[in-house]
């Protein structure tokens, strides 16, 4: 495995990186337009009642922003069409010259993208995603939910209390993107870090998961949670539309799954052969055994 990592990268290889980045970079310049849309309404609202000379640039600043945006998706629309349609098709010595210079052209565009002042927000956290859902974690008159009720005087708040707290759990997991969470560790995170009997409140949600089939104990100690906030069948379906835009003709190993630095990325090991073997019986190709036990999986391009 190792010795394959280090042989030098084929030409797709290298092509497949580019177009991650390339898939990378939009990402970035879409949120950058979504916070200066955000930006712009806020400042709109702030000068509504202003009059004052500094009103008639606001046109022209706007007009500047819009048309150096478009220039960067110009330029990335660019880079993708001679990706996608000349590269393959270069001798070695000349694709080495053209995919050195746009390595080059993305860093600059990434510059750009992230270097003005005020274009990236701040990364929202998995709690500050959760306080958006649920706004009670913070409010002082639903304190009492950070307290397991007393199961055999009051069942009925003790069920309710273990549910609602499963949904926060459940959409923590998939805000944070993990697939298996440990007890110990999650119990020094916000809300959870506020429980009163913080190993024992978690340990009651945790089994309301399992109660519920979306979660399995991967020891029996509970000390480990594996959390199902996507279903096996659903990330299959994930994997083979990444494989397939990135025309993927090469058995696709499991350390590439984690070099992809994707949602499915952290899926663990045994989840990973599972959706092979699913896609497999769906007929969108085939498992192959390789040596020491290890398997990849080579997809059927429609």
């Amino acid at each position: 495995m190792e010795k394959q990592r280090e042989k030098p990268k084929e030409k797709d290889e290298e092509l497949i990186e580019l177009q991650e980045e390339l898939k990378r970079l939009r990402e970035l310049k879409k949120q950058k337009e979504i916070n200066a849309l955000e930006e712009r309404k806020t400042n709109e609202t702030q000068e509504k009642e202003k009059i004052s000379q500094e009103e008639e640039f606001i046109p022209q600043e706007k007009g500047t922003e819009i048309e150096n945006e478009d220039d960067v998706e110009s330029r990335l629309n660019k880079i993708n069409e001679f990706i996608t349609q000349n590269l393959s098709n270069l001798d070695e010595k000349t694709y080495t010259e053209h995919s050195g210079a746009i390595e080059a052209e993305l860093k600059a565009l990434e510059r750009e993208i992230i270097g003005a002042e005020g274009l990236i927000e701040k990364e929202v956290t998995p709690y500050e995603r959760l306080l958006e859902s649920y706004p009670w974690l913070e409010e002082k008159r639903y304190e009492f939910m950070y307290t397991i009720p007393q199961q055999k005087k009051n069942l009925n708040d003790y069920q309710s209390w273990r549910k609602e707290w499963s949904k926060v759990f459940f959409d923590y997991a998939r805000y944070a993107i993990l697939h298996v969470i440990y007890i110990k560790q999650i119990a020094a995170e916000k809300p959870f870090s506020n429980f009163e009997d913080r190993q024992n409140a978690i340990k009651n949600i945790a089994d309301e998961l399992v109660a519920q089939g979306i979660a399995r104990f991967l020891t029996k100690k509970k000390e480990s949670l594996r959390v199902y906030w996507r279903s096996l069948d659903s990330w299959a379906d994930e994997i083979y539309t990444w494989a397939y835009e990135m025309g993927r003709l090469d058995p696709i190993m499991l350390f590439e799954i984690r070099d992809a630095r994707l949602e499915f990325s952290t899926l663990p090991k045994e989840d990973l052969e599972e959706i092979f073997n699913i896609l497999a019986r769906n007929r969108k190709g085939k498992v192959l055994k390789l040596e020491e036990g290890q398997i990849a999986f080579k997809i059927h391009l429609e």
